[in-house]
């Protein structure tokens, strides 16, 4: 039986790259395509396929509430994550939320090829492992931080001011300040200068 696979990027190329991978040489039904958050739920919903793979950064997507909303709505979806951004900083979030597997897009077909078919036959496929993610960032503080702090601190991280941030995110400046507080305390900082360069050594601003 075939495995039904939708995929959600919004890279034409990418799009055109996969569907040749996993349709010619692997087999794959893709069924459908979605290049943003809002018509991937739309469609999923409707084609309710076995398993996605998807770029976590798109424009205008939450990338972590949209899995949390996918799971939801298709708990039963096989899950890869293909995406610019970095695992050791990602990974540990996705697989939290109920991801089978993190790729970065620099991967070679030959390891997409293999995570694909792991992770359609109900295996997980991780690059780095839980423990190793605590060896080369540091996981504790990344951990702590919940999913609206870490959206201001990509913010705070590339530069933006608590007044772009609010616009950004549709929240109250008082708001930002006060998640721009808790990061300090959670990261250990105080200031924001050493705040964007712990996001600079732990690449969360990566894309």
């Amino acid at each position: 039986m075939f495995t039904r696979l939708m995929i959600v990027d919004d890279h034409p190329a990418m799009v055109l790259a996969l569907k040749s991978l996993l349709h010619h040489q692997l087999g794959f039904e893709v069924i459908d395509v979605a290049h943003d958050g809002k018509s991937c739920l739309a469609i999923a919903k409707d084609v309710r396929p076995d398993m996605m793979i998807l770029d976590l950064d798109m424009p205008h997507t939450d990338g972590f509430d949209l899995i949390r909303r996918l799971k939801l709505s298709l708990p039963n979806l096989k899950l890869l994550i293909l995406s610019s951004l970095e695992e050791k900083v990602y990974g540990g979030r996705v697989r939290s939320l109920g991801a089978h597997g993190y790729l970065n897009k620099s991967a070679s077909g030959k390891i997409i090829h293999a995570a694909a078919v792991a992770v359609s036959q109900g295996y997980s496929f991780f690059s780095i492992t839980p423990n190793g993610l605590a060896d080369t960032c540091d996981n504790t503080k990344l951990n702590s931080i919940s999913d609206r702090e870490f959206q201001v601190l990509k913010f705070l991280g590339k530069g933006f001011g608590n007044h772009e941030i609010s616009q950004h995110l549709h929240i109250s400046n008082k708001t930002v300040a006060t998640y721009k507080s808790r990061l300090y305390d959670k990261i250990g900082v105080n200031n924001i200068a050493d705040l964007i360069n712990f996001c600079k050594q732990n690449k969360v601003c990566d894309n």
